[in-house]
């Protein structure tokens, strides 16, 4: 199962940044860019791809290791509520309330829902990173950089929300991190390349996009129900092959 994890998290992240990460943090790269000097042109002259790469990296790394965290915090819960359930007769049941979860989220994305992001902000109070951001944005150190990067993970997004609900579905510290870390990673090109990327793609190719993501935690979300009813002995477990599908 984790290498399932694994690739719908890179493969969520590559897809969805097209449209949805573009949309909620295209604006944090921009105003990021535009106050590093080292990624404006000056006198004509415009900064290697290196140096670009390089200012931006802090960034990402920052965003990342949130990512990663978060993940394997989830992960190590969802292993201890697993190891309660079975101590309670409970087995599977965890397996189902996050396929569930995943569904709401799914269905978030797809439109049928309100934004995740709107309740995640109203649980919140309203309260979010960006105000402790706004003071990191125009300065020009590693530390602030790798600071800003580690507050931009914890802003409140429907798609993070679904990849953390997957990470605590592996009931691993390790497995949970590095679906999270998978996740990360697909969404740095888009994230790095934004602005080449919003020019080539058009707003319908990039919401067709996001609703492929959308359909692919969806689909994923069914395998997780059915495999918490197949711990349960509700219905019979299905292999093919190597490959344990539920």
């Amino acid at each position: 199962m984790l290498i399932s994890n694994l690739l719908l998290a890179f493969v969520t992240g590559l897809v969805s940044s097209f449209g949805h990460c573009l949309g909620m943090c295209g604006g944090i790269v921009a105003i990021y860019s535009a106050r590093q000097p080292v990624l404006v042109t000056s006198d004509g002259k415009r900064p290697s791809i290196i140096a670009r790469i390089g200012a931006l990296s802090p960034l990402h790394i920052g965003r990342i290791m949130t990512y990663t965290f978060l993940g394997a915090l989830v992960g190590f819960a969802g292993a201890l509520l697993e190891q309660v359930g079975g101590l309670m007769g409970g087995q599977g049941i965890f397996s189902i309330l996050v396929g569930a979860a995943m569904i709401v989220i799914a269905l978030s994305l797809l439109g049928v829902l309100p934004p995740i992001e709107v309740a995640l902000a109203s649980v919140t109070g309203g309260a979010s990173p960006m105000k402790k951001m706004r003071g990191l944005f125009g300065q020009h150190s590693f530390g602030a950089s790798l600071g800003l990067g580690l507050l931009w993970g914890c802003l409140p997004c429907g798609l993070v929300f679904a990849m953390l609900v997957v990470a605590a579905g592996t009931q691993s510290l390790l497995d949970g991190a590095l679906t999270m870390l998978a996740f990360g990673l697909g969404t740095v090109p888009t994230l790095l390349g934004f602005g080449l990327a919003a020019n080539v793609l058009s707003p319908k190719l990039r919401g067709r996009l996001q609703t492929f993501a959308a359909a692919l935690i969806l689909l994923f979300a069914i395998q997780t129900i059915l495999r918490g009813l197949a711990v349960a002995n509700v219905v019979p477990s299905l292999i093919i092959g190597p490959v344990m599908l539920w």
